[in-house]
This record gives structure tokens, C-alpha cells and sequence, in this order.
């Protein structure tokens, strides 16, 4: 075996507690990298098989009611490939065991009795309803297990006002609703909203639709502009009371998926490089310190022969050798956690299936950057070594040159004790080391605050949305608008205490080549169940005929306070209106308007219209109330505020806690690995002077206080350092995570920042009192002999 490679083995198993520190610490970097690419790559991969092979559209439309030839007319479009129409219905539903309603949305299955040629629905159980049925249903998978059903059992429907019992003939899974969301919700409930497919004949005689549509979807070939598309669909079903047609991405339940998988890549780019840095600084250190021990050996090796690029590849080699465990372990639990987490997100999404092939492109692209990080980590400190003559690496290092400065003298002033000395000369000597060293311990800190951030953020989204804006125990949701009156007879409904009535209009707002779909709302003058509100908790009303709109749609449309923006109904008589932006508010979820309702009333000359209804209730009559609407027809969904906020709760608690266990775990795993190797590479620099002290006579406390002393003084320093990049890094991850289904607010606490402190100050002193441990055994005699 070559001499060198005897060296290299040797050093490695030397500095295996140092190697290793390092590898875990570059394990981090590897294991993230891969997950997030490896989610991605899944959930990607996954969906983009269950749209091709399920034939999921690419435009839907809604009209009132248009005949059934208009979707031929639209399937000979240029660039059509395919276009169905179908009925679809809001209903409330009564099922057996359930006090609260529920709801669902029925779609119609073809007249032949098979499944539809677009958004194809996946039968996992039983099978479809007969075409003739009047009292089969097909429900959709994750609404039949939460609520316990099986094959053959049945449960209520309200079919224009008429109870109608169902039983359930089979299951199924829809690219459509990979995120299924009713009206009203913020996040899927699958036990209180369900998607229901019956057959077309059954759904035509229940509400008068017989030849009729009122849903269409559209494919169209890979080539179409779907733009141009989408405005032939809109001039076809104007006549019909179309409401406008809209693309894949503006689609729910494909929204909501495809900004989750976004936010993955976005994960995938943000964290590794801060894991990538620490191990090259990591790396950096331990490579100067085994060069400045083997001084002489290099020298001796050089006067042999060796050539420069031998003792720099040799050096350059042993850093590698840390990486490859470093890689290994990072392989090894990102394969297996981007896996599981994959398999977290498809039972969410309610995939009927997962594709988990993380390519070797991902494992190269890691093992890689990780390679490349301890080589650029060692490549300094090895090509300095390469560089030293012979004669001189042979030669003690000259040693550095004291002086006292101002800080001594300052230092001095304070009378303080010779070891507290000792440790702020040595921190003010080796400025750029100790300045390295709190910049890594800083990463830590900035882990912990960006995870602290993420929490407070999301108390921030809770209170501002259940707490501020939305403060009424229960919404519900008309089937079509009413006229204002319609409050009297939801105020006559059981345990009703108030009801304030609300208005949402679809538009379109145009800002130049800008626009944006969403709804504009209404709601009485001095609305308290119901309210928009700005980032400083202050009620936000609508004057005149000025139109608020959220922070979120001012950025999208490059709009200030002061501006004009066209807004175009999608509804009604489809008019195009020139009005001020009178305000801009700060909203979390959705894109949103505000307009008064009495301006809304003048524009659209249609009176005053609700569109639901937000009740205060009294919990003494909660099942009565639950019982009525079971029976109401003209309500299509209630949405209670407490169950929302609940399965938000609930959804939080458990993504948080896995974050932020991940989070704790990658921050101590920074702090140890560079603390460890900062007390070790101390020690052997300073094993002379403390053995020094030691025969002085100061006590064993006395010389251990100088190791733990300088190391957690440097930990200290590394506070404002972290405070600063956690900061930072909230900030990006706040920009990444901004959609416009729900944004999150840049909040940072000063608990969040003690708690990051706290946990990396606890975990600093531990990693040095392990090292510490190597004073009790002090050999004085041999450390004394040696040069340093």
C-alpha cells in the first residue's frame, strides 16, 4: 500500500469522533436535498400519470342551464380533442349516526351506464349505479371511509327539496378531486363533504335538467393556446348564462396540489446550501488543524519527492472520505424519508396510487454537492500545505506575534481573571477564526427560528382568520342567490341568534395585460359576524363605489390605493366597470374584494342579493338547527366555523410537530458537529498552555473553565449572527410559501428567538463538556513534550 494511503487511513481512523461529526452534519444537507427533490419527483410523477391515464381536463365551464348540442359546438372548436357536458348540484345530506348535515356535490354519469370519457373517476370498490337508477350512488373514496360506509349501505339526499334515500353501489377515486374542498371550507373535511356520481337520468328528472347541462369539461391538444379557447367557450355560452371558463390551474383541487409540490422544489433550494456551508467551514477547520500537526511529516514527504499535487490530493482525500459517510447516511435516510413522506402526502391528496421513483440524477446531484463541499472545504488549507518547502514545513511554526493593543489595555482595565484572559486574547487574536466559527453556530440558531417562525405564523393566520375576520359560528350556503329577505327566514331557523347576509360576485379584474379571477363580496354596513380587516386588526369597510382589494391581488395586478381597475362580472348582464382601488388589505387566505353593498346593488341593477349567510348560534339548540338543515332545499352546504378550525388545528399540529422535530434535530446536529470539532481543535492547540496552568497550580475547574469558557463565549457571539439569518431565512421562506390560494405572514417573536438561543446554548455546553472529559486525563509529562 502506498505511504500516503497508510497516512490517510491512519488520520481518518484518528479523527473518526471529528469525521463523524461532520458527516452528520453534510448527512443533513444530502438527506433534505433528496427528500424534497424525491417528494417532488413522487407527487410530480403521480399526479401527471393520473391526470394522462384518467383523462383530466384541461378547461371547465359552468352555465345555468345550457342544451346539450352546445357542448358538440364546442367540441368542434379548434383544438378541442374532447368536451363533456354533465349536471352537477350542491346537496345537503343526512347521513345515519351524523347530528351535523353534510354535503356533496352530485355529478351525472353517461346515459350509458359508463364512466365518463373525461375526468375519468377510478372504481377501487363495487361498481357504478344502474342508468335507470333513481336510488344508487357511486361516493367518492375518502367520504365513504371517514363516515364508515360500505357497499349497499345507504344514507339521505335533498333532490330539489325531496329527501331521497341513496344506497351506495361502489366507490371511487377522481383526478378532479385528488383535493376534495366544499363550498364554503378552507381545507378538505372528508367525513362532511363527499363527491357523489348518479346516473344522468335520475339527476336530469330531479331538477329539471332533461337535455340539459350545466358543467362542461374540455381537453384540448398539446399545441392549443387554451387562452384563445377559453374566450370561444365564453361567446358560446353567454346566451346561457355562462359564467365563465377557466384553466387546469385555476381548478381547486389541481391548485391547491400543484402549490404544495412547488413548495417542495422551493424546500429543496433554500435549505441544503445553509448544510452544505457549514460542513465546507467544518471541513476547512479540522484539514488546517491536521496540517498545522503534520508539519513535519509533510516536510519529510517533500524532501522524498512527493509532488505538490500528492500531498494536496492527499489532504483533498481525506476530506472526501468524511463526505462519502456523510453521502451514505444522507442516501440512506432520504431514500427512506422521501419515501414515507411521499406516502404521507398521497393518503392527503388521496391518490388512488403512489409513483416513487426518485431517479439516480437526485442521489448523483447530492453525492456531488456533498463531494464538492469538502473538497472546496479542504482545497485552501491542502493547497497551502502543498506549497511549504521542505525546509520550512520541517520547522516549527513561527509563533504568533503579541502585542498589547488597545483591546488589551481594555481588557486590563477590567481587572478580570487570568483565564478569562486567556479567552478573549485568544478570541481577539484569531478574529476571522472565532467570526467563522460564530457564523456556523449562527446556522443553528437561524434553523431554529425559521421553524419558531413557521408557528407563530400560523397563529397569526388563526387568529386573523377565526378570531378576527371570521367570527360567526356557521355559514350557509344558498344553492343560488336570494333576495336580502331571505335573512328573515334563516333568523326564524332553531338556536339562531344573528344573521348577517353576504354577497359574492365572480369577476374578473383587469389591470392592463393584467387580470385575475376571484369573487368580489358584499356585506351589510357595519358587518361583525363577517369582516375584512388590515394587518393591524382595524375593521376595513368599503366606501362609495370603491373597491378594497387584499394585499395578495395588489401584487398580482400591480395595484396601489388610488388606482383604477376594470372589473368584469362573469355573471348577471356581464358588464365591464371602471373603479378605485380605495384600499388594500391584508388577507391569508384566497384572493378576495370588498365592495359596499349598496354600490355592488347599483352596478349590477339586480337589488340587493345574498349569496349565504353568517348566523351566531346558540349550542343549547345545535341539533335542532342540524336537524332543519337537513331538511332546508335551498341551502347547499353549512360550514361550521369550529369544525374548521379544528381539522385546521388538527392538520397543523401534526405537520408542525414533524417539522419541528426535524428542525430541532438538524439544528443540533449543527451545533454539535461544530462545536465539537471548535473545542477539539482547541484543546490540541491549547493542550501545552493548559498543561501549563495546570503545573502553575491552578485548579483542574480553573483550566476546564478556559476550554468551556471560550467555546460557549464564541456561542454567545454566535446569537445576533443566528437572529439575523433567521430572519432572513423566514423571509424567503414566507416568499416561497406566498401563493394565491394563502399566503403566510412574515412573523417573528422574541420567544422564537430565546427558544432557538436556549436550545443552542444547552446543546454547545453539552458537546464541550464532552470534550472537556479529555482534561481529567491529562498525561502532563507528554503533552509538555510536544511542540505546540
Amino acid at each position: 500500500m502506498h505511504a500516503l494511503d497508510i497516512m490517510l487511513l491512519r488520520d481518518f481512523r484518528r479523527l473518526w469522533s471529528q469525521s463523524l461529526a461532520i458527516a452528520l452534519v453534510l448527512a443533513c444537507g444530502v438527506m433534505i436535498l433528496l427528500t424534497a427533490f424525491g417528494m417532488h419527483r413522487a407527487l410530480d410523477d403521480t399526479l401527471t400519470a393520473f391526470y394522462e391515464r384518467n383523462e383530466m381536463a384541461d378547461i371547465w365551464a359552468n352555465v345555468d342551464r345550457a342544451p346539450s348540442h352546445v357542448v358538440n359546438q364546442i367540441a368542434a372548436l379548434d383544438g378541442v380533442t374532447q368536451a363533456r357536458g354533465r349536471i352537477e348540484k350542491y346537496l345537503i345530506l343526512d347521513i345515519p349516526g351524523r347530528i351535523k348535515s353534510a354535503s356533496g356535490l352530485a355529478l351525472s354519469l353517461p346515459v350509458d351506464g359508463d364512466l365518463p370519457d373525461l375526468n375519468v373517476p377510478i372504481v377501487r370498490s363495487g361498481r357504478l349505479p344502474a342508468p335507470r337508477a333513481s336510488d344508487e350512488v357511486m361516493v367518492n373514496e375518502p367520504f365513504a371511509i371517514a363516515n364508515g360506509f360500505e357497499v349497499g349501505d345507504t344514507f339521505s339526499a335533498l333532490l330539489s327539496g325531496q329527501k331521497r334515500e341513496l344506497t351506495i353501489t361502489g366507490t371511487a377515486l377522481s383526478p378532479e378531486f385528488v383535493y376534495a374542498i366544499g363550498p364554503g371550507n378552507l381545507m378538505p373535511d372528508d367525513a362532511g363533504f363527499g363527491v357523489l356520481w348518479l346516473p344522468e337520468i335520475a339527476m336530469a328528472a330531479a331538477f329539471d335538467m332533461t337535455g340539459a347541462v350545466n358543467s362542461i369539461a374540455v381537453s384540448l391538444t398539446r399545441d392549443t393556446q387554451p387562452e384563445a379557447v377559453v374566450a370561444d367557450i365564453d361567446d358560446l355560452l353567454d346566451p346561457y348564462g355562462g359564467s365563465g371558463a377557466f384553466l387546469r390551474k385555476d381548478q381547486m383541487s389541481h391548485a391547491f396540489v400543484s402549490t404544495e409540490i412547488e413548495q417542495l422544489k422551493n424546500m429543496a433550494i433554500i435549505l441544503p446550501p445553509i448544510f452544505f456551508g457549514i460542513s465546507a467551514f467544518l471541513v476547512n477547520m479540522v484539514i488546517g488543524r491536521i496540517i498545522a500537526l503534520e508539519r513535519t511529516e509533510i516536510g519529510l514527504m517533500k524532501a522524498l519527492g512527493y509532488a505538490d499535487l500528492h500531498i494536496a490530493a492527499h489532504f483533498v482525500l481525506l476530506a472526501g472520505l468524511t463526505a462519502l459517510i456523510g453521502i451514505a447516511l444522507g442516501w440512506l435516510t432520504g431514500g427512506l424519508a422521501a419515501r414515507g413522506m411521499a406516502g404521507l402526502y398521497a393518503q392527503y391528496f388521496k391518490f388512488p396510487y403512489l409513483i416513487f421513483n426518485v431517479s439516480y440524477d437526485a442521489y448523483a446531484i447530492s453525492g456531488f454537492l456533498a463531494l464538492l463541499t469538502a473538497a472546496i472545504g479542504a482545497l485552501r488549507s491542502a493547497l497551502g500545505a502543498a506549497r511549504l518547502p521542505p525546509a520550512v514545513a520541517m520547522s516549527p511554526p513561527a509563533p504568533p506575534r503579541y502585542k498589547k493593543g488597545l483591546l488589551d489595555r481594555m481588557l486590563s482595565s477590567l481587572r478580570l481573571s487570568q483565564p478569562t484572559m486567556m479567552i478573549w486574547r485568544s478570541l481577539l487574536r484569531w478574529p476571522v477564526r472565532t467570526f467563522m466559527s460564530a457564523v456556523g453556530l449562527s446556522m443553528a440558531v437561524a434553523v431554529l427560528i425559521a421553524a419558531g417562525f413557521f408557528i407563530s405564523a400560523m397563529d397569526k393566520i388563526v387568529d386573523v382568520a377565526f378570531s378576527q375576520s371570521n367570527r360567526q359560528d356557521a355559514m350557509l350556503v344558498f344553492t343560488a342567490p336570494r333576495p336580502l329577505s331571505a335573512l328573515e327566514d334563516v333568523r326564524r331557523l332553531p338556536g339562531v341568534i344573528a344573521v348577517e347576509g353576504e354577497y359574492q360576485a365572480a369577476v374578473t379584474l383587469h389591470n392592463g395585460h393584467l387580470n385575475k379571477q376571484l369573487a368580489i363580496i358584499t356585506r351589510g354596513e357595519g358587518a361583525t359576524l363577517a369582516r375584512a380587516v388590515d394587518d393591524q386588526g382595524r375593521t376595513v369597510e368599503p366606501q362609495g363605489e370603491g373597491i378594497i382589494i387584499t394585499n395578495r391581488v395588489a401584487e398580482v395586478l400591480d395595484l396601489a390605493r388610488g388606482d383604477m381597475v376594470d372589473v368584469e362580472f362573469m355573471t348577471g348582464r356581464k358588464e365591464t366597470f371602471r373603479l378605485p382601488v380605495s384600499g388594500v388589505v391584508t388577507q391569508y387566505f384566497g384572493l378576495g374584494a370588498y365592495m359596499a353593498r349598496d354600490a355592488m346593488a347599483h352596478l349590477t341593477r339586480d337589488g340587493i342579493e345574498i349569496s349565504l349567510a353568517n348566523i351566531s348560534l346558540d349550542s343549547a339548540a345545535s341539533d335542532a338547527f342540524n336537524q332543519t338543515i337537513k331538511e332546508t332545499p335551498a341551502i347547499a352546504s353549512a360550514v361550521r366555523l369550529g369544525d374548521m378550525l379544528s381539522g385546521f388545528e388538527d392538520t397543523l399540529d401534526q405537520n408542525v410537530n414533524t417539522t419541528n422535530t426535524l428542525f430541532i434535530v438538524i439544528a443540533m446536529l449543527i451545533t454539535v458537529g461544530l462545536t465539537y470539532n471548535s473545542a477539539r481543535i482547541l484543546l490540541s492547540e491549547r493542550a501545552r498552555e493548559l498543561a501549563s496552568l495546570r503545573i502553575l497550580g491552578f485548579s483542574n475547574s480553573e483550566v476546564s473553565y478556559v476550554l468551556v469558557g471560550e467555546t460557549m463565549l464564541i456561542a454567545v457571539l454566535a446569537q445576533p449572527l443566528g437572529w439575523i439569518f433567521g430572519a432572513l431565512i423566514s423571509s424567503a421562506m414566507a416568499s416561497s410559501f406566498t401563493s394565491d390560494l394563502y399566503s403566510i405572514p412574515l412573523v417573528l417573536t422574541a420567544a422564537s428567538f430565546a427558544k432557538a438561543s436556549l436550545v443552542v446554548l444547552g446543546t454547545s455546553l453539552l458537546a464541550v463538556l464532552f470534550v472537556r472529559r479529555r482534561i481529567d486525563r491529562f498525561d502532563l509529562v507528554s503533552v509538555m513534550k510536544t511542540r505546540e
